[in-house]
């Protein structure tokens, strides 16, 4: 978003050759379509036409420039049909009095905002008027709907003042921002959200405590109690867990044993590549060529326990290796954990922070670091303003906007005190619970998301390797009726039926797997084909 006064002098550059040609005189806006259609850079005189640059010639508006595409972008008014309407028009906003069809003054009309791409105008900035702000004495007026402009007053629909109301409520009501951000108030605390973020706080505390703890056992006990602590941190840790559980394997199983192991052996689950490809399917037996991948990719030792391998076969031999293995990484994997479980807490803390900046009212604009406008001032927050602020990385900055104390701690991720306690605590037990609940259903969310992509992708890709190949068995559906005979071929309908009856799963684990062996005489047609060598050696033209 960006406000027509910025624009007033800005000069204007070609892209092509990179010269300064004119600057902005003023915006040329048409009323009955809400939208802006270029700007004006020389006025019309007595023997020349006014001078234009249509929006759709601008490339981008800067901080310092605006970029065109050349020289030839300045065209005269006349012809743009309708920018020429326009100016013949003369109509002249600055000043107007914006009042609703109802009579309600909203205030005198002095700037306007648009959209740089569409040039959708998005609302107006007023001077006075009922929701004038108490030190600037400037307001907001969203423009949802055109302007009906007459000679002293422009008119927009009576829902526009709604629309500019403070819609507080809820939690939101609750942590209404008051005037020195420290009063104690019994009914306005905002002592929900700071209850909130300390009980995060202490949450991360006890949870890298339990990652210390638990990998401290995993020295001493490198089975089961390794993928228990391992298990107990957030999904930020699997790449670690992975990394540890196949040192470990490989420390107290030689991997050339390993290999020697697998082979021959039924996999119990499906074994996945590095980059999420089927490497082998439940069922499917292990080959010399599937061992030789597997070390290749590093998963051999993936694949020797998705074989039934077990860590302690060799474990009077390599137990104190594998502790002293385990013993060198606790260090480094507790920072690592502790820094990725507060990153992902901070992330949730700040979306929970911002949410709360809802229907509030911005007292001083918000800029991204290019000038463009993230909020302007006087204007209610609303969805679509949260998405643009977390878009360019300026949460904090939208809520010192409104007003909430929050603003200074959201986003801290190298201090260990990320918000700043201001407020006495009411409620503090309940509600703590009530936010803790939040904050684990929210990473319960992501996690089930992640894992459901990762098993639609791993479906689509066992049904799309099946196709085409036959079956080991009868597939029947749950009346009985065969769906699919031995040693015939799965179609694409075979795969709908079944997963209608349930007995996908049954059909994809049942697939023949094995190259067919095809000898040259079934390969060979009945006849010779006639541009065939043996054709023409028998005469035949």
């Amino acid at each position: 978003m960006r406000k027509g006064s910025d624009l007033i002098d800005k000069v204007v550059v070609t892209y092509d050759t990179g010269e300064k040609v004119v600057r902005i005189i003023d915006l040329i806006f048409d009323q009955k379509r809400n939208q802006l259609l270029g700007f004006l850079v020389a006025e019309k005189g007595l023997f020349r036409d006014a001078k234009v640059i249509p929006l759709e010639e601008v490339q981008a508006i800067g901080l310092d420039a605006i970029v065109v595409n050349s020289k030839k972008s300045v065209v005269k008014a006349h012809r743009v049909p309708a920018i020429k309407e326009i100016l013949h028009q003369n109509i002249v906003l600055r000043k107007k009095r914006i009042l609703t069809t109802e009579g309600l003054d909203l205030g005198g009309l002095v700037d306007l905002f648009f959209d740089e791409h569409s040039g959708l105008v998005e609302g107006y900035e007023v001077s006075g008027g009922v929701f004038a702000d108490a030190y600037s004495g400037r307001s907001f007026v969203p423009a949802r709907e055109a302007l009906k402009i007459g000679y002293d007053v422009a008119f927009v629909p009576p829902e526009t003042s709604q629309m500019m109301e403070e819609q507080v409520g809820g939690i939101r009501g609750v942590v209404q921002a008051t005037g020195d951000r420290l009063q104690e108030s019994a009914e306005t605390t905002n002592s929900r959200l700071q209850t909130a973020a300390q009980t995060v706080n202490q949450q991360l505390q006890s949870s890298v405590e339990s990652v210390n703890r638990g990998l401290q056992e995993a020295s001493q006990n490198v089975g089961e109690q390794l993928q228990a602590a391992t298990d107990a941190t957030s999904s930020k840790l699997q790449d670690l867990n992975r990394d540890v559980t196949a040192s470990l394997t490989n420390n107290l199983v030689d991997p050339a044993e390993q290999k020697v192991y697998v082979i021959g052996k039924h996999v119990e689950r499906d074994v996945l590549t590095p980059d999420g490809n089927v490497l082998l399917l439940q069922g499917q037996e292990v080959t010399l060529v599937d061992a030789e991948a597997a070390d290749r990719m590093g998963i051999l030792d993936e694949l020797y326990r998705a074989t039934g391998g077990s860590l302690t076969v060799n474990i009077s031999r390599n137990l104190q290796a594998a502790t002293e293995s385990t013993n060198n990484r606790i260090g480094s994997l507790t920072h690592s954990s502790a820094a990725n479980l507060r990153h992902s807490v901070d992330s949730l803390v700040g979306h929970v922070a911002i949410q709360q900046a809802r229907g509030r009212r911005v007292v001083q604009t918000v800029r991204a670091n290019d000038g463009l406008i993230i909020a302007a001032s006087g204007q209610i927050v609303t969805e679509s303003l949260l998405d643009r602020a977390q878009t360019y990385g300026k949460e904090a900055e939208l809520l010192n906007a409104v007003g909430l104390t929050l603003a200074t701690a959201v986003g801290s991720t190298a201090s260990d005190r990320w918000l700043e306690n201001k407020v006495q605590l009411r409620d503090g037990a309940s509600i703590a619970q009530e936010n803790l609940n939040t904050f684990w259903q929210a990473l319960k969310a992501k996690a089930e998301n992640l894992q459901g992509r990762g098993t639609r992708a791993m479906k689509k890709q066992r049904i799309e390797q099946a196709l085409g190949r036959p079956v080991t068995r009868v597939i029947l559906d749950p009346e009985d009726n065969v769906i699919l005979n031995v040693g015939e071929l799965i179609t694409h309908r075979a795969v709908s039926q079944a997963e209608e009856s349930g007995v996908l799963n049954i059909l994809l684990s049942s697939v023949y797997t094995k190259e067919p062996q095809i000898s040259d005489q079934e390969l060979r047609a009945s006849e010779y084909g006639m541009a065939a060598l043996a054709h023409h050696g028998n005469g035949v033209k």
